[in-house]
């Protein structure tokens, strides 16, 4: 009976497959047809029945195949599903540290905000590789801006100042600022507020608005800078902007979950009443 399922297989795979993977490197016969049941599954929508069964296939027939169980657990993570997609993406993890412990870092802050298990991740991926892999899957931020977020919301604003270095400062000088993520200034400014370094916050922001013009957080936070400085005038003018920015549709958001630092109506409308009292 195996033997004609793993026949059949052999057959449709052989018919459909659209793999780009080189399965030929594998030298056992079933993982190298699990490599090619992993690729079918790609031509089916990420999630779905087909998809995930070609994908159940491939990590039966290859168990120690370590991108399986990663794609696999993506569906779930997507649909809120956290402990399935931890009970999947940690067999990868056992199997390729290398190659998986940052996308379970980066999912950990992002998804979870379970900052001190993203940076227990993202340091042993560093061991590992000495980052390899500089950024996140979906390239927004360096890794070393997400150990900054991570320290930061922690509470340990000293090593989140030298990750935040790490992941701007010394791309800005080896690299150039087109290599800077798009909101590492805005991350870097909120922390800065925290400190109560204001003149920082305000460098850092300007460094923001040539990077990204015409955002709501960066005008909020703005906002926030001159109220502190005393500055009203110019904090309410930046609130107002702020206000007209979000209802253009110039705001940090996701599909997924929240980001970091993103600003809402009621952060705009309680900043300016805070002015008139």
């Amino acid at each position: 009976m195996k033997n004609m399922y793993l026949l059949l297989l052999f057959c449709f795979v052989s018919l459909t497959s659209r793999a780009q993977e080189n399965c030929d490197i594998y030298t056992d016969s079933l993982c190298r047809l699990a490599c090619k049941l992993s690729g079918l599954a790609s031509s089916f929508p990420q999630g779905s029945r087909n998809s995930q069964v070609y994908l159940d296939s491939a990590i039966r027939l290859c168990p120690e195949r370590a991108e399986a169980w990663r794609e696999i657990s993506v569906p779930y993570l997507k649909r809120g599903d956290f402990a399935t997609w931890r009970k999947y993406l940690d067999k990868a993890v056992a199997l390729q540290p290398g190659r998986v412990l940052d996308v379970r870092g980066w999912c950990r802050f992002k998804f979870l905000r379970d900052y001190e298990g993203a940076l227990e991740d993202l340091k042993r991926f560093d061991s590992l590789t000495h980052f390899a892999s500089k950024h996140t899957g979906d390239g927004t931020y360096s890794l070393y801006v997400v150990m900054a977020l991570c320290e930061r919301e922690l509470g340990n604003y000293s090593s989140a100042a030298l990750y935040f270095s790490k992941g701007i400062d010394s791309i800005f000088y080896t690299k150039g600022k087109d290599f800077i993520g798009l909101f590492d200034f805005l991350h870097r400014a909120v922390l800065k507020l925290r400190q109560q370094d204001y003149a920082g916050a305000l460098s850092d922001l300007d460094q923001q608005e040539k990077l990204c013009r015409n955002y709501v957080e960066t005008s909020y936070y703005k906002g926030i800078v001159y109220r502190s400085l005393g500055k009203h005038k110019l904090a309410r003018k930046q609130f107002e902007n702020a206000a007209r920015l979000y209802k253009e549709g110039f705001h940090l958001s996701d599909v997924y979950c929240e980001m970091p630092d993103a600003v809402y109506p009621s952060d705009i409308e309680e900043a300016l009443m805070e002015r008139r009292h």
